[in-house]
Parts: C-alpha cells; structure tokens; sequence
C-alpha cells in the first residue's frame, strides 16, 4: 500500500471522481436527501469539479476523497444568498470522503488544504451550504469554526439548505 497522496483533479479522473461522490453521499440519499452528488453524472461531476480548485486524495490509484474552493461561488448560488455574493468569499463543494476511510482525519486534512487555497486566492471568508436534516455535516463545518448564517432552498432538493461561513484569519 503506498502514502496517499493529494493532487490536483484531472478530466481523467472524472468517472472515478463521480464514482467517490456516489459512495461518500448514498447513506444521505437513502435518508431522503437528494444532494447532487447522489447521483450526478460523469459530465455534472466534470462541470462542477473544473469550476473551481478541485483536489482529490489518491491511494493505490482508488481515490480516497476531494474538496473543491471555488471562488467566485457559482452565479445559482449568488442567485440564492447574499452571502456568496460577499467579496473575498471562496466557497467549499463537494468535500466527500469515501464510507470506509470517514472519520479517519482524511476530510480534515482536504479541509487544510483548501483553507490554504483560499487565503491563496486572497480569500477573506469561505462560504459552504449543506441540507439541513445533515446534521452531522452542519457539526463538522461548525468544529472547523463555521457559522450559520442564512437558510435557503435550492431548486428540485427535498430540503432547505444551511449556507455557513467562516472568516479567515
């Protein structure tokens, strides 16, 4: 077994990249809650991942987990909430880590990495929404010193949506 190793995303990785997103969210899909990446496509996956700074987390050419910073957010969004109309705010998608490997550290060490690349795109704020009902999500981004700050719903999803935020020091 080799070190793991985080890189930058690649069109090549698209098909195992939406592979990922479809094992880390199906126990939320099954809980009713329809995220996108419960069942995207290879060219939603693609579209998403390249609009903004995409990382994954390779071991054993399996891909372990990713992150994306966007910044701007994306225009749906800013459409949505004030607050990724913000200057200065990246926003964090797609963070997933794969069933067998969450809660081993791996998703905190992608959330490093992606806080460094915000600050590195002059980023003062970092901006994430997430389903209500995801409980457990809304209390990771809150240990990682995330605040709520609007509720909003996103066209077709099955719930409201947190959006969150979190002033860079």
């Amino acid at each position: 077994m080799t070190t793991p190793v985080v890189r930058p995303f690649t069109p090549a990785d698209t098909p195992r990249l939406t592979e990922l997103l479809h094992d880390a969210y199906a126990e939320l899909g099954r809980r009713g809650l329809n995220f996108t990446a419960v069942d995207q496509n290879d060219d939603t996956t693609l579209r998403r991942a390249s609009s903004g700074n995409c990382f994954v987390l390779e071991q054993d050419g399996a891909l372990l987990a990713t992150i994306t910073i966007s910044m701007p957010p994306e225009p749906a969004l800013a459409e949505l909430t004030e607050h990724a109309r913000t200057p200065n705010r990246a926003w964090l998608s797609q963070l997933a880590v794969a069933p067998a490997h969450q809660g081993t550290g791996i998703g905190t060490h992608l959330w490093a990495i992606g806080r460094r690349t915000a600050a590195d795109l002059s980023a003062t704020t970092i901006g994430v929404d997430t389903a209500e009902p995801a409980t457990e999500l809304i209390r990771l981004y809150q240990r990682w010193g995330f605040a709520q700050v609007d509720s909003i719903q996103w066209p077709g999803k099955t719930y409201r949506s947190v959006v969150m935020a979190l002033t860079l020091a």
